[in-house]
């Protein structure tokens, strides 16, 4: 894997994008300060990874060797991120923690190694933990002034908070350096959300073509923002194409299940994407797509499945995760359980962290639903700010800013 573009491969898959990966029966009742106590040797408590996985073999062959050499900052960092591929594969945010016990003698040094620091930088974005992520990327930077990695992963946590002008200054480090496609991918990112999907898109696809030996996970990252840019853009057909040539190169990567199970939705092409997430359920983010499809297909299985995506929301709550996936859970409660109210204030509090055309989506179509349009201009001043071509986008803050004047005209229109 591309040793720039996968710590922030690995990031992307938790901004914003549930985690737990494990599949646990819990007691329906009981007192929940006392330990639970499976009714029968049947009860499932967890799906643990298969030991054939060649992924997990990985995971006991780097722990002998950072046995064997603790001072080895090395294979330490290789264990790591060895973590984090896993994780971000799965959707299994248990990995980021494994991943920072991992390197924390190595942050307690003085000064922490580069390397380490890129890890914790990268778990930090992971758990939107944003300013404090930045924090450590500008502290990489100062040392290292043309750390690729670094400038990539503060350009994809700049992107992520609105930041667009930072985002552009770090994709501009990039530029001149040994690889333009990832030079390019940063810049395409940004072009997507500002109103340039086009153009972000002719040159990847340009440059794609004349790098076609390039590292594979690195061009199913560049399909992956190619799939957006057209999906901005209303081209269908394309948007398509391009996620099932980045999930041919990367299958089962649980970023680009979630990305094109939500174009799938959004096409109605529920079928499809039920038949696209079934095997991830482990996931939290593939199984509310699932659940999502369940429900549009009207399928009787819905209301079970429901629930135990509920149940899930609450386990997060518990951890203290709950902040990191108020996106989706905002999704959830508004379209499975129907709470417009608890939906916007979902979004709301997620506003305040991310800001992707995901975030303001959400936020727009839980004012709608609340009957509080007004309560999404946050959303329209920003869109003021950075031009969005996505018109799925675009018609619902339209829906808000008619609404929202003609609520504000309506006393007026009443004294009269």
């Amino acid at each position: 894997m591309h040793p720039v573009v996968e710590r922030v491969l690995q990031a992307c898959a938790f901004v914003g994008i549930g985690v737990s990966g494990c599949d646990i029966v819990y007691a329906a009742a009981g007192d929940p300060g006392q330990p639970y106590v499976p009714v029968s040797d049947q009860v499932v408590l967890e799906r643990l990874p298969s030991t054939s996985d060649p992924r997990v073999r990985r995971f006991d062959a780097f722990r002998r060797q950072v046995t064997a050499k603790p001072g080895d900052a090395r294979v330490a960092l290789a264990l790591a991120n060895a973590y984090l591929d896993y994780g971000r594969d799965t959707g299994d945010a248990r990995y980021l923690g494994r991943a920072q016990a991992v390197i924390a003698p190595w942050l307690a040094r003085r000064p922490a190694p580069n390397d380490a620091l890129l890890v914790s930088a990268t778990i930090l974005q992971s758990r939107h933990q944003f300013a404090e992520s930045r924090r450590v990327l500008q502290t990489i930077l100062q040392r290292d002034p043309d750390n690729a990695q670094a400038w990539l992963t503060l350009s994809s946590v700049a992107l992520v908070q609105g930041d667009m002008r930072e985002a552009q200054r770090a994709c501009a480090h990039l530029l001149g350096g040994s690889d333009a496609l990832v030079a390019a991918g940063c810049i395409a990112a940004r072009a997507t959300v500002t109103g340039n999907a086009s153009d972000g898109l002719q040159v990847l696809e340009a440059l794609l073509q004349r790098q076609a030996g390039e590292d594979p996970v690195i061009q199913s990252w560049i399909h992956g923002l190619m799939a957006d840019a057209a999906k901005t853009l209303g081209q269908t057909r394309r948007a398509d194409m391009e996620f099932k040539a980045a999930l041919q190169l990367t299958p089962g990567d649980n970023f680009l299940v979630a990305d094109y199970a939500d174009f799938l939705l959004d096409q109605g092409r529920a079928r499809e994407a039920l038949e696209l997430t079934r095997d991830y359920a482990q996931s939290d983010t593939s199984f509310l797509r699932q659940v999502l499809a369940e429900s549009a297909l009207g399928l009787p299985q819905a209301h079970a499945d429901i629930a135990t995506m509920a149940s899930r929301f609450r386990d997060l709550d518990q951890r203290g995760d709950s902040r990191l996936y108020a996106r989706e859970e905002a999704r959830f409660v508004l379209w499975l359980l129907r709470d417009p109210a608890r939906a916007l204030k979902l979004a709301q509090d997620n506003w305040r962290f991310q800001r992707a055309p995901e975030d303001m989506r959400i936020y727009l179509e839980a004012a709608l639903a609340a009957g509080q349009p007004a309560s999404a201009q946050p959303v329209l001043d920003f869109l003021r700010q950075t031009p969005l071509e996505d018109s799925t986008i675009q018609a619902l803050a339209g829906q808000v800013a008619s609404k929202t004047a003609s609520s504000a005209s309506s006393p007026a229109d009443a004294a009269h």
